[in-house]
């Protein structure tokens, strides 16, 4: 099977939505279908095409179609759409997000689609309650749309019950670490938040109920992990709270980094404001590390509370800093917690999510 998809972030861009998509794409690549991918350029200094890790990328700065208004390259990618419709001639195209340029050059273009359209929805994409019209006509045209989680599901269906029959609910997945996780290490606990810098993930939260770890007299460490707009705005607010001895900025990660990083953490803190599933929640699950996160919209489906991990409210610092007590206090607790995490991992595999993938792509393509 050939497939041609369509993403707003994809790799050099890191994130949940873009470490699915790479994974997903290699492990489709692995069961024999051939896959090429368009993506969003976010930098003039990356590659417009280029393959990596055997999945050739042709990428676009479809924002500036909206932004910018550049005729010039929606000529562009049109014609680069026309030549590999032609040549590749894919039995599915695959779109991986509605946001952005990228879902409007897609839905601007789709008139030279003759195949069978596939959508992941990643959020229910809502703007003040309601569905943008650009996301209703996209949902209007798929043949089917794969939902990361029930939550996401219900909320589609509650907005776009026209497109109830065509929704699925397929849950991420990632691939089984290579190495067993180290043991857990409270001398002293160091605590991860990982992922985009960005408002909704909720940094601002976690930086606040470690302020109150320290007033309690905690000897710990808080490991600020990644990369994004908000890094200026967190570094402000670790020096007004004094902890600039014990908060870690560690910027944007390699791969090795990653698995060092979690490795070395006691506890994972997910404060997160927005959350359909929670890949860094899965990614902390595999290496045995307890999680404490946000009780919101998705994250309850991937976190049995009291088993795997703890939920706690969003935008509280007090109750992120008592949780996070709770398990410092009882190491055998968080030992047990962070085993059942990495079982309950194992329902959330690359290899799932593939296969149900593939059944929904055949089904389309055998009508």
């Amino acid at each position: 099977m050939k497939i041609l998809f369509w993403a707003d972030g994809f790799w050099p861009r890191l994130g949940g939505i873009e470490t699915q998509g790479v994974e997903f794409i290699y492990a489709m690549q692995e069961r024999g279908h051939e896959c090429r991918v368009m993506a969003q350029k976010d930098h003039p200094d990356w590659k417009d095409e280029e393959t990596y890790r055997g999945i050739p990328v042709r990428r676009f700065d479809f924002n500036a179609v909206i932004g910018k208004r550049d005729l010039k390259l929606i000529h562009s990618i049109q014609n680069y759409l026309e030549s590999i419709l032609q040549e590749f001639r894919p039995d599915i195209i695959h779109l991986n997000g509605g946001i952005g340029g990228s879902a409007f050059v897609f839905l601007l273009l789709m008139k030279l689609f003759q195949v069978p359209l596939v959508f992941t929805a990643h959020a229910p994409y809502l703007c003040e309650g309601k569905f943008p019209p650009l996301i209703e006509k996209i949902a209007a045209s798929m043949g089917q749309i794969g939902c990361v989680s029930d939550w996401v599901l219900e909320e589609m269906k509650k907005h776009l019950p026209l497109q109830a029959h065509k929704l699925k609910r397929i849950y991420n997945g990632l691939p089984q670490p290579q190495s067993l996780p180290t043991a857990l290490s409270f001398s002293p606990p160091i605590l991860l938040a990982f992922g985009r810098l960005s408002k909704e993930k909720g940094f601002d939260t976690a930086i606040r109920a470690f302020s109150l770890l320290k007033q309690s007299g905690s000897n710990g460490q808080l490991v600020i992990a990644g990369g994004g707009p908000e890094r200026l705005r967190l570094e402000q607010l670790v020096q007004e709270l004094s902890l600039t001895d014990s908060v870690h900025f560690t910027g944007v990660l390699s791969e090795e980094e990653v698995e060092r990083r979690f490795n070395q953490a006691t506890l994972v803190i997910v404060p997160s404001r927005s959350e359909s599933f929670g890949l860094v929640i899965l990614e902390a699950m595999q290496r045995g590390r307890p999680v404490i996160a946000s009780r919101i919209e998705g994250v309850p489906e991937v976190i049995s509370d009291g088993e795997s991990g703890l939920l706690v409210p969003m935008d509280d610092p007090a109750a992120f800093c008592r949780a996070i007590q709770i398990l410092l206090n009882d190491p055998q607790r968080a030992i047990q917690m962070g085993n059942q995490g990495r079982k309950r991992a194992e329902q959330f595999t690359i290899h799932q999510n593939a296969v149900h993938y593939e059944q929904l792509y055949e089904n389309l393509i055998l009508g």
